[in-house]
């Protein structure tokens, strides 16, 4: 029997009726349309979210800072197996609540909803706290052996001529075992090597300063690293170069030409072997040392 069986001419109820069947029908056509929600994978999904937060940093939750109250995690992702027994199953699985997600402590912490001595990390409303709630409605999954693994990443560009002052922005893309590729710029951690020449902040945007000269920006992702080399140019011309006696001299003044610094004037021999006696020995020649190669 159906709704409309109960239904009689004159019936006075249509009005009820018929919005009604309208949402019964939008509603499973919604339901029919909808697309399968992606089993999230605890490797590739959730350990970069944790990376980039910080919370296996090592004045956070890292096991090479010791943790913090009894939570520890491997130093930035690197032992996701491990990770995963500490956050789902110790201290009796009360960090991960599925059957209120909302409620384990992982997220009330994060969030700061609870208080945490590292202050918010994930916000409720951000597009990784969302990831992590529906990891945790999921039942927690580790992975599937379909799913595929990281291969490699890689920073686009590679390398770039930047004018002092300019800024680039860098994109970060992880390459999988089926040939997939994602765009993981977001979760990416990027570093200067000198930050006297240049600042990167934590969406990939580099900003070289006003000293000349070649700067690099590691990016790490999941236990991968790529690395992006900028050249920063003094603009001055580089004419008459010595002819170069090796291949240490081809290699340097190329680099030389490259970013507009002409080289440094012949030193004599002693200021030659000064300056090799630092940088081998970290130490000044000795006067017999001197007197010997002088006079040789």
């Amino acid at each position: 029997m159906t709704i409309c069986d109960h239904i009689r001419p004159g019936y006075r109820g249509w009005r009820q009726v018929l919005p009604l069947v309208g949402v019964i029908m939008l509603h499973m056509s919604l339901e029919l349309n909808a697309e399968p929600v992606r089993p999230i994978n605890f490797v590739n999904d959730v350990v970069p979210i944790l990376t980039k937060a910080g919370c296996n940093s090592g004045e956070c939750h890292a096991k090479a800072g010791m943790g913090q109250n009894g939570f520890r995690l491997s130093l930035l992702g690197f032992e996701p197996t491990e990770d995963y027994e500490h956050l789902v199953k110790e201290a009796r699985s009360r960090r991960i609540f599925p059957a209120a997600p909302d409620q384990s402590l992982m997220l009330l912490k994060a969030s700061n909803t609870r208080p945490h001595g590292g202050g918010a990390r994930l916000p409720i409303d951000s597009p990784d706290y969302r990831l992590l709630r529906t990891w945790v409605s999921q039942g927690l999954p580790f992975a599937r052996e379909s799913d595929p693994t990281l291969v490699s990443i890689e920073v686009e560009p590679k390398r770039n001529t930047m004018k002092m002052g300019a800024t680039q922005q860098l994109k970060v893309l992880a390459h999988y075992s089926d040939k997939s590729t994602r765009d993981v710029s977001r979760l990416a951690l990027f570093e200067a090597n000198d930050r006297a020449m240049a600042e990167v902040n934590a969406t990939g945007l580099v900003k070289v300063e006003q000293i000349p000269g070649k700067v690099a920006v590691m990016v790490r992702y999941s236990a991968k690293v790529a690395v992006f080399n900028a050249s920063i140019p003094l603009g001055a011309p580089v004419n008459n170069l010595p002819p170069a006696k090796n291949f240490i001299d081809k290699l340097v003044f190329a680099n030389l030409k490259q970013i507009g610094i002409p080289p440094s004037a012949v030193i004599d021999d002693a200021a030659f072997l000064r300056r090799l006696s630092l940088d081998v020995a970290g130490r000044m020649p000795t006067a017999d040392d001197a007197q010997t190669f002088l006079t040789n």
